[in-house]
C-alpha cells in the first residue's frame, strides 16, 4: 500500500501474495501439515469443501433446468475437483505426520468424503 491507502502494483501485501495471510500461505500451511488435523478435516474438508460441492452442484442443475449445455453443467459440477483432491492430499499428509491417535480414522473419513464428493 502506498501512503495514500491505495494499492500499488509493486506492493507485495495483496491477498494473493505469499505473506503470512495470503492465498499461497493458505495452501502451503495445509499442504505442509501446519494446520491442526481436526481443523483441516472438519472445517476445511467436511464443512467448506462440502458447501462448495453443494453450491456447484446446484449451479450445474440450474444450468440443466434452464436447458443449458450439458457439457457446461458437467464442467461446473467438476469445478471443485482439484480443490477436493488438494484437501484430500493435505489431510492424508497431515495425518501421517501428526501423531494424532485418530489419524487412521481421519484418513478413512477423508477417503469416504473424496469418493462421495466425486460421485455426487
Amino acid at each position: 500500500m502506498t501512503g495514500t491507502g491505495q494499492f500499488h502494483p509493486s506492493d507485495n501485501t495483496g491477498p494473493a501474495r505469499a505473506g503470512p495471510n495470503g492465498l499461497a500461505a493458505f495452501f502451503s500451511r495445509r499442504w505442509h501439515g501446519e494446520m491442526p488435523l481436526g481443523q483441516l478435516f472438519w472445517r476445511d474438508m467436511v464443512t467448506v469443501g462440502s458447501l462448495i460441492n453443494v453450491a456447484t452442484t446446484i449451479v450445474a442443475l440450474a444450468i440443466l433446468a434452464a436447458k443449458g449445455s450439458a457439457l457446461l453443467a458437467v464442467a461446473v459440477h467438476l469445478l471443485p475437483l482439484p480443490y477436493n483432491l488438494f484437501l484430500y492430499g493435505s489431510v492424508l499428509r497431515t495425518a501421517d505426520v501428526s501423531g494424532n491417535h485418530n489419524a487412521n480414522t481421519v484418513k478413512l473419513g477423508a477417503t469416504v468424503w473424496i469418493i462421495l464428493a466425486s460421485l455426487l
